[in-house]
């Protein structure tokens, strides 16, 4: 007989501080019990969003440095989002998971058209021996966390609010790719990343840290549409690594943002661009001295 599951079923997009709770309280419930931990995935949000703090990869690799036993992904969309309450109950809860408790926060909903909610959930569980525990909304600044308030700091740049939020540094995957190489013609080479078209990418100049296959680097890092240069709308984030004369491979590669130096200025031309990166580039070190 298949063990039973302590579960907490969700989107997790951002895999914020809220998110968080919700998570490390499903492994102790499953620990306590001497059950399996499980979590259930939701690859993309239902409803249309902005774009997503984290791609699916993305909030898996987050999910797993929890230590949880298993995640699954529920592909957006998918037979089991069209279940109605009870199907989704017995089918999928009881008999595809084996479920011995619930773990949710107090504004969990499923089923079709979202008609199971945590009243409904609560008396059918109760039927059917099964632990359900609400964990109470995290907040800050008095207002709940939740991902469409930190998607919209991300929009606005507020780098501090939504790092806060989060409970650590915001930060993008992507692959390295070559272009006609403007930042080494005016002295700072840069590493391009193609990005997730979905991901969101809070526009500006951040001190970060960028990573391939372990190696970590201080670097500076601008995200935008290259204004001085007029090369269009296409947002593009280019990070300059300090004294760096290696070959940056063309492999997977992490851009994390520490702190916000200023937003894309369009400047009068290449001279006045270098001069003020000169400029970015000496807070920058002065911050990693700190």
């Amino acid at each position: 007989m298949a063990k039973k599951s302590v579960i907490t079923i969700g989107t997790f997009d951002g895999v914020h501080r809220g998110h968080r709770l919700l998570i490390t309280r499903t492994l102790s419930v499953a620990k306590k019990h001497d059950l399996k931990s499980v979590i259930f995935v939701l690859e993309k949000p239902v409803r249309n969003v902005s774009g997503l703090l984290t791609t699916c990869e993305e909030k898996i690799e987050e999910i797993k440095l929890l230590g949880v036993d298993e995640i699954i992904v529920i592909k957006v969309p998918s037979k089991i989002l069209s279940y109605c309450p009870d199907e989704f109950f017995n089918e999928f809860l009881r008999n595809t998971c084996s479920v011995f408790g619930i773990i949710c926060g107090s504004d969990f909903t499923f089923g079709k058209n979202r008609e199971g909610d945590i009243e409904w959930l609560n008396r059918r569980a109760i039927e059917k021996n099964i632990k359900v525990e609400v964990v109470k909304p995290l907040k800050f600044a008095l207002k709940q966390i939740s991902s469409s308030d930190i998607r919209i700091l991300v929009e606005k740049g507020d780098l501090k609010n939504f790092n806060l939020m989060l409970g650590r540094s915001y930060s993008f995957v992507g692959i390295p790719f070559k272009e006609i190489g403007l930042g080494r013609k005016i002295g700072f080479p840069t590493v391009n990343l193609n990005v997730d078209l979905y991901k969101l990418l809070p526009q500006g100049v951040y001190i970060s840290l960028i990573t391939q296959g372990g190696e970590i680097y201080p670097s500076l890092t601008n995200i935008g549409t290259r204004v001085t240069f007029n090369r269009g709308n296409f947002i593009v984030p280019e990070t300059h690594i300090f004294d760096f004369c290696k070959i940056w491979k063309k492999s997977k590669t992490k851009v994390t943002l520490l702190k916000k130096v200023r937003n894309e200025i369009k400047f009068i031309n290449a001279k006045a661009l270098k001069v003020q990166i000169s400029k970015d580039i000496s807070i920058a070190l002065s911050f990693f001295k700190k």
